[in-house]
């Protein structure tokens, strides 16, 4: 396997883990379409060439469901959580 295509791989694997926070019945057909074929390993050519789309909508397809999975953990965090996590890693014994 060549670096490029371990980058692709673990991109999507990356992907995977962000929007598996997703319920995937609140997803347009076009989103799960996108996100399955993401994380299957899939590059973004790939997708649009099966789609019917151009490689510039998927990529926005799949910038969108990293927001709305990034919305998602915000909501559902505890408040101020994230921040008392952040203030350890950085505190010096």
């Amino acid at each position: 396997m060549n670096t490029r295509e371990r980058s692709l791989k673990e991109r999507c694997a990356k992907f995977g883990a962000i929007i598996s926070r997703l319920d995937r019945r609140a997803l347009t057909n076009r989103q799960r379409q996108v996100a399955e074929l993401r994380t299957a390993g899939l590059s973004l050519q790939a997708i649009a060439g099966r789609l019917g789309v151009t490689r510039e909508r998927v990529r926005q397809i799949e910038a969108r469901l990293r927001t709305r999975a990034r919305l998602k953990r915000t909501v559902l965090e505890p408040k101020g959580s994230r921040s008392r996590s952040r203030a350890a890693s950085f505190r010096i014994l």
